[in-house]
């Protein structure tokens, strides 16, 4: 059975009829028999079998099957690691650093023992370091300074004097400018829509929306400058210096018109009352 299904598929021989009969009719009986094999016959047997060619090797010395997937030779594959142009490996990627807006507040007591010539000296430091003077009297002392210059005018105050005291404040206010700046956003969106709304109102609506807008415009006013208080604050690091100090009584000599008091050592004459 195998071999006849065999000869069954395999296609006629022109020869074959040629020495059987011969003639017309060897021909037409060959012409049937081939259209009888090409109706029978599968299509993937009369199918041309595809050439096969060679394919080229893959990039990197490994050879590539028919069905493997293409791979893009700057991707790196489980064995190998990511690489800048440069040829240096790269890390995971940084996550964002956020800026910290600090408030910094500093105070100090110092015992002079000149307290007049030390607080001229501060007031020009600070000024050099591109600060200013806010409250300037006998007993105390006020600066505003740049954060960066912070250190250096703290130096320059406990060489002054005999440091009493000393403490430096810093307190964050990034989520308290955050919080200003967004709600300053929104009732400025909020004005916006309200001003859209007017063209398409009656008198009685409009004015409805101009007191909305007069309120909203005191809100945001006061926002905005709550906001500048806090950025202010970051802008300038406050510097408060307190000094202790004892005033010794000075004697001041006037000329008398009186010349026997000229003559007068007052300082020996005072001394005598007090010894006794």
């Amino acid at each position: 059975m195998a071999r006849a299904a065999s000869h069954a598929l395999a296609p006629p021989a022109r020869g074959d009829f040629d020495r059987r009969s011969g003639g017309p009719m060897a021909a037409l009986a060959f012409l049937v028999a081939l259209a009888l094999w090409v109706t029978i016959t599968p299509a993937s047997a009369l199918a041309t079998p595809p050439s096969k060619v060679p394919a080229p090797p893959a990039t990197g010395g490994q050879a590539r099957g028919p069905g493997a997937a293409a791979t893009d030779p700057q991707r790196p594959t489980g064995d190998q690691t990511a690489t800048d142009p440069a040829g240096l490996p790269k890390g995971p990627a940084a996550p964002a650093v956020v800026e910290r807006l600090a408030a910094l507040q500093a105070s100090v007591t110092l015992k002079v023992v000149h307290p007049d010539a030390v607080r001229a000296a501060v007031i020009a430091k600070t000024r050099e370091l591109g600060g200013f003077p806010t409250l300037v009297s006998d007993g105390e002392l006020q600066l505003k300074v740049p954060p960066t210059a912070l250190p250096a005018i703290l130096e320059h105050l406990c060489a002054a004097g005999i440091v009493l005291e000393k403490s430096l404040n810093r307190a964050d206010r990034t989520e308290a400018i955050a919080q200003l700046d967004a709600k300053v956003r929104s009732k400025h969106e909020i004005f916006q829509r309200l001003r859209s709304f007017i063209d398409d109102s009656n008198v009685s609506a409009t004015l409805r929306i101009e007191r909305s807008m007069t309120q909203l415009v005191g809100e945001l006013e006061a926002l905005k400058g709550e906001a500048e208080v806090e950025r202010e604050s970051v802008r300038w690091a406050v510097v408060r210096t307190a000094f202790q100090f004892h005033r010794e009584g000075r004697l001041r000599y006037v000329r008398s018109p009186f010349e026997w008091l000229n003559s007068v050592e007052l300082g020996r004459f005072l001394a005598g009352f007090d010894a006794r």
